[in-house]
């Protein structure tokens, strides 16, 4: 019978003293060294080419005979082991256990082994391990008798085991290894042959010679060497000094100051939860002197330092510039950037431009959303049902107009006609021009021209409606502060048609409301003047001391002197505008140069006539306070 196990040792002695243990564990018997048969089968090599270890095979052959008489021994063996184990363990409770030790000690006379004896139950110093120190040591010309003899005789001084050869000496090996960038230091050390330890101060002189000056971990190198500040195991790449990584800068950073993606349909939810598909803003209005951009300037980062003590110079960060493009202003300093007109502000990925003018490539509908905006507003197409356009200045459709809602403050011009569906509604206050009005109601502090017809709508011109080509006006209510000049009013149908020139009462006493507003407003000023003044004097006479009482009501009489001067000043040029419209309106004409039929009610200033046949070629004004007819030129 063959058993068989592998073991790692220095030698053939320690393999077999390994394999026995554990053969012995195996068959659970004593067994005899001369039963083993030993092979070699690997040999290995240690750090740095030191300490060579090997790998035996060893086998047990076994005769049949002695494995039935171990069978039958083994019941009787096991009694007598509990016997003795009871005893032993009684002396373990007795005394603490120590193994005993040994020690190599190598001198100018030899190399000598000092064994420690163990205390209590603990295990005596092996031939294995006096061969491990001897083997690990490569220690040569050993004598084993004189190891025995210590072994066995209990010999508790040093014993000379081998000669010292100088020759073989070595002492422990210091290697320091710098990462490639630098930034990192790695020490590795082997055990002395004989030699000079791995002290403290060697390791130093090592990082010393390679030029390791910067980030030395001392506390880690104290934590590696013992009392006497020496390595006593070899270690591999243990990190000994790191240097500093160089920090970033920041590259530089342009803000806009306005919504560049709001070209990007966005529908709003409003607070009772519904959702508003039309007011998208999508607009980026702004004014002269606002701050489109600025700028973060660039900020350089910090060097950093490698183990040798070179600086790394941290890479530059990026700089960016503002991208300015028309109609903008860019600071000496480059850091802001400011629209230079009123407009619309836009960013197209390259250029950051304001334009005067906002054009819609197609119709205004709630894909556009509503368009509220400080320039002029193009619209390639049609404004469709619901929506809204509100423009500083002029307002320019090139289709139609379908019940939605127009506001310029400047002109506004419609290609085609304007469809009013009883809801739509445009106000100017510049002049308007439209092909059609129909079911419309439209208003314009200056002058109306229709190419076409105006169709029972709501009209109301502040200076001249002129109607050409057809030059129908029929249905609805017809307003003009000066003149109205057409074709044709009314129907045979007789559908009724209001027509109105010169000074309406509405207008008269939209007037003398605002005078009444004015004379409220100037009373209001004056008193605040007038409690201002005395409250000064009051502060002058007291050496500038007031009451708290008195501190705020001079405080709200100033704000209220700016609030009432500055509405004032509106009313002052609203009362100007309506004073022109009541000297225009004195000499108010309605001229109809072909059909004027009957039904049609017309009214110049307060007069008011019927008609009640129908008329051609002729013109109406006041004269001595009465409504007159004349030729149409």
């Amino acid at each position: 019978m063959t058993t068989e196990v592998t073991v790692e040792a220095k030698n053939e002695v320690e393999a077999k003293d390994k394999a026995l243990k554990k053969l012995e564990l195996k068959v659970d018997k004593k067994i005899n060294k001369t039963d083993l048969e030993l092979e070699l089968i690997e040999e290995k090599s240690g750090f740095l080419g030191i300490g060579k270890k090997k790998v035996f095979r060893i086998n047990l052959n076994e005769k049949e005979d002695e494995v039935e008489e171990s069978i039958d021994d083994l019941g009787k063996e096991k009694e007598d082991e509990g016997s003795i184990e009871n005893s032993e363990k009684e002396t373990e409770d007795e005394v603490e256990a120590e193994d005993g030790d040994v020690e190599l000690i190598i001198d100018e006379e030899g190399v000598y082994i000092q064994l420690t004896p163990p205390e209590g139950n603990g295990e005596a110093v092996s031939l294995i391990e006096v061969e491990e120190i001897l083997g690990a040591k490569e220690i040569e010309d050993v004598n084993y008798d004189k190891i025995s003899e210590a072994l066995t005789e209990d010999i508790y001084e040093p014993v000379k085991v081998a000669p010292r050869k100088e020759e073989l000496d070595r002492n422990a090996e210091i290697r320091v290894d710098v990462s490639a960038d630098g930034m990192k230091a790695y020490l590795s050390t082997s055990l002395p042959l004989g030699g000079k330890e791995a002290t403290l101060t060697r390791i130093e002189d090592t990082l010393e010679e390679v030029g390791v000056t910067y980030g030395i971990k001392n506390e880690k190198l104290k934590e590696l060497v013992n009392d006497e500040e020496i390595i006593d195991e070899a270690i591999e790449r243990v990190l000994v000094a790191e240097g500093v990584e160089p920090l970033l800068g920041k590259d530089a950073e342009v803000n806009f100051k306005f919504n560049i993606k709001s070209e990007e349909k966005k529908v709003q939810k409003l607070e009772d939860g519904s959702v508003d598909y039309r007011n998208l803003n999508r607009i980026n209005n702004v004014k002269p002197g606002d701050i489109l951009a600025t700028k973060k300037p660039t900020k350089p980062g910090t060097p950093g330092t490698t183990v040798t003590g070179k600086d790394v110079k941290p890479k530059p960060p990026k700089d960016k510039k503002i991208p300015s493009g028309k109609n903008t202003i860019l600071s000496s300093d480059e850091l802001n950037l400011q629209a230079e007109i009123e407009g619309q502000v836009s960013y197209n990925g390259d250029k950051i431009e304001v334009m005067p003018v906002h054009t819609v490539n197609g119709d205004v509908d709630l894909s556009t959303g509503n368009i509220k905006f400080v320039g002029t507003v193009v619209v390639e197409g049609d404004v469709r049902d619901g929506m809204e356009i509100k423009a500083k200045n002029d307002i320019n459709v090139k289709g139609s107009v379908h019940g939605a809602k127009l506001e310029a403050q400047g002109e506004i011009l419609i290609k085609n006609g304007f469809i009013g569906k009883d809801k739509g509604e445009i106000k100017a206050d510049g002049n308007v021009q439209v092909r059609f009005i129909e079911n419309g109601k439209l208003t314009t502090e200056n002058d109306l021209i229709v190419t076409e017809a105006i169709m029972h709508s709501d009209i109301d011109a502040a200076r001249i409606i002129r109607i050409e080509n057809k030059g129908l006006i029929v249905g609805g209510i017809v307003r003009a502060g000066r003149e109205i000049d057409a074709k044709v009013v009314g129907s045979n149908l007789a559908t009724k048609t209001k027509i109105f020139v010169g000074i309406t009462p509405a207008l008269r006493d939209q007037y003398n409301n605002l005078m009444k507003k004015l004379e409220d407003y100037q009373k209001e000023l004056d008193e605040a003047l007038k409690t201002i003044k005395y409250l000064k004097k009051r502060q002058k006479e007291d050496d500038g001391e007031l009451s708290e009482k008195e501190r705020n009501l001079l405080s709200q009489k100033t704000r209220t002197r700016f609030k009432v001067a500055k509405n004032i000043e509106e009313l002052k040029k609203e009362k100007i505008s309506l004073e022109t419209r009541l000297e225009e309106g004195k000499n108010g004409k309605i001229k109809v140069q072909d059909k004027l039929y009957s039904g049609v009610e017309i009214t110049i200033g307060t007069e008011v006539k019927k008609v009640t046949k129908q008329l051609s070629n002729l013109q109406f004004y006041v004269a001595d306070g009465e409504i007159k007819k004349g030729s149409y030129s």
